[in-house]
C-alpha cells in the first residue's frame, strides 16, 4: 500500500512539472515574437530613413576594394 501512495505522489509531481513547463513555452513564444517585432521596426526605420542606401553603397565599395587587391 505504501508503494502505491509513493507512486501516486511521483505521478502527481510529474504532472505538475509538465503543467509548469507548458506555461514557460508559451512565454518563450511571446518573447521571440517581441524580438521579431523590434527587429522589423529597426529594419523599417533604417529603410525609411534612407540609411539603407548608404549602407548598401558602403558594402559595395568595401567588396570592390577587396576584390581589386
Amino acid at each position: 500500500m505504501q508503494n502505491l501512495i509513493l507512486l501516486k505522489e511521483i505521478v502527481e509531481q510529474r504532472i505538475r512539472m509538465r503543467a509548469s513547463r507548458g506555461g514557460d513555452e508559451g512565454q518563450t513564444v511571446f518573447e521571440y515574437l517581441g524580438i521579431i517585432v523590434i527587429i522589423v521596426l529597426i529594419i523599417g526605420a533604417i529603410v525609411g530613413s534612407g540609411l539603407a542606401a548608404s549602407i548598401a553603397n558602403a558594402i559595395t565599395q568595401a567588396l570592390a576594394d577587396i576584390t581589386a587587391h
